[in-house]
Formats: structure tokens, sequence, C-alpha cells
């Protein structure tokens, strides 16, 4: 990853308006680990905040005094000011599937096909799937127009076949697939009939929300925040979520916290970090 594309250090003051807390972070994994009512979900909250709203909620801004993060350029963003989060390539993932407020009007909005927070979010990514196939399938054009060999051809393709391989995988367990040839998302049963991603289980659209968020970045260096991200998946489902998000995006710096040690199971026990060990008496 580019230096200048990942988050050095995160500095919250007046944690519960009891202690300070000082995460200093890798450009490549970093998970925060702790016991229930440890403020590890709150960090991660307000931190998701910061880059959806451009300031913490106030709901969350109760629970501490400022947060500020500093990236490996030397830019910096926080709670005391209010900034455009579109400067930065940052994507939160929220995996609770709660029922949204505004369910009845966007009900209405969706056809029908949206409910709950998940369906939301797989709703709002359909159109940026559809723009990725497309951008895809141009390349491609363009390449056997340049007359460019299959090895090249096929390699425009290849991170599209990954993040296909690895949804089949984990729901072959169930007789589905992926679509391979439709440019939406579409689900092929073991009896041959279509479903769209909104008749998936949770667990099934958490992970897809998930693994599509990675794959329309292409490759580029962007910022993933997920708070619990194992909440609905199956075990082998939390065990292989580093590394498959990484498959499809090495150039990726994920931040996260969790309650699972089956998410470090495959070699990333040596990236958790304890918040008992970054916090200290608040400063006056």
């Amino acid at each position: 990853m580019a230096t200048q594309e990942y988050i050095r250090k995160i500095e919250v003051r007046g944690l519960w308006n009891v202690c300070d807390l000082v995460w200093e972070l890798s450009p490549e994994v970093n998970i925060l680990s702790g016991s229930n009512g440890s403020g590890k979900s709150t960090v991660l909250r307000c931190l998701s905040d910061l880059f959806t709203r451009g300031a913490v909620s106030a709901g969350h801004r109760c629970r501490m005094r400022s947060i500020k993060v500093e990236f490996a350029d030397g830019r910096r963003a926080g709670s005391d000011h209010p900034f455009d989060p579109a400067a930065f390539h940052v994507a939160v993932i929220s995996t609770f599937d709660t029922t949204l407020q505004e369910s009845e009007a966007i009900y209405k909005l969706s056809d029908g096909t949206v409910a709950t927070y998940l369906d939301w979010e797989l709703y709002r990514l359909q159109n940026r799937y559809l723009t990725y196939q497309l951008e895809v399938g141009k390349r491609v054009i363009a390449a056997l127009q340049a007359g460019r060999t299959m090895e090249d051809i096929t390699s425009l393709t290849t991170r599209r076949t990954q993040y296909f391989d690895i949804i089949d995988a984990l729901l072959e367990a169930t007789g589905k697939r992926v679509d391979r040839e439709s440019d939406t998302l579409q689900f092929r049963t073991q009896y041959g009939t279509m479903i769209s991603p909104h008749q998936l289980s949770s667990g099934e659209k958490q992970i897809l929300i998930i693994l599509t968020t990675v794959l329309i970045q292409s490759g580029r260096d962007f910022i993933l925040i997920m708070d619990e991200p194992e909440i609905s998946l199956h075990f082998d489902w939390q065990r292989r979520l580093i590394d498959d998000v990484r498959t499809l995006n090495p150039n990726l710096q994920l931040i996260l916290a969790t309650h699972s040690p089956a998410l470090v199971m495959n070699g990333w026990t040596d990236r958790v970090t304890e918040i008992s060990d970054i916090v200290h008496p608040m400063a006056e």
C-alpha cells in the first residue's frame, strides 16, 4: 500500500470520560479486541462516523471528548472540526441487520425488496457493482481491439473471477452459485431457479456486502473499517474472512473490532491489539 493511503494513528481523549487511548496502526491488518464494555466498539463506531458523516454522531459523541486520526502522509481528521469524508478512500461496513426506521418509504422506493439495513446496503451496492462490471467489460473490449494477448485479457478479469470463486465456495453447502453471466448480482439455486441478493440469509447478505465492497475498489489503495464482522457469519466464514478480503485486494488497510477468535486463526494473532494495552489515565 502506498504510504500516504493508510491510517497511522488513532487518538481518543476522554473515552467514557475515564481514559485516553492511542492506537498505532499497521498498513495492513489491525484488530482491536477486548471484553464487553471495554470501549472497542465505541472507538470503531466513532471512527466509522468520521468517515461516513465527517463528524461523530450525537449518540456516540457523548461517549468520548474527541477522536483524532493521523494518516501516514501527515493528513489529519477528527471530531473537533467537520470535514468532507469523500477526501479519503475509506469504506465503512456495518454488519448489524436492524430494521430501518425509514423502512416504509424505502420499501416502496425499492419495489418491496428493502426492509433491513443489510437490504439497503445491498440495494446501494447493486449500482456500484453494475458500474464495476461495465468498466471491466470496456477494458476487455479495448484490449481485444488493441490486439493484446489472451493472457493479458484474462488478467483484466482475474479479480472478478476470484470474487466469483470465493462466493461460490462459501455458498457451496447451500447449493447456490453466482450467475456469472449477469451484470447485476444474481444467484442460481441447486434447483435452477434465480434469486436476488435480498432473498439470501443475513449471513449470506453480510459476506456479500463485505466482498463486493472490496471488489469494486478494483485493487486500489483504500481503508476498510468493520465493527464485529463475525456477526451472523458461520465459523468457517469467520476463519477465512481476512484472507478472502486480502485475496481480492492486498492493497487495503483493514481495521476491525471483534470478539471472535476464529477471525485471527489463519495467522493473524500478531495483528491483535488488546484495548487495555493502549489506554491510559485521562490527561487533564
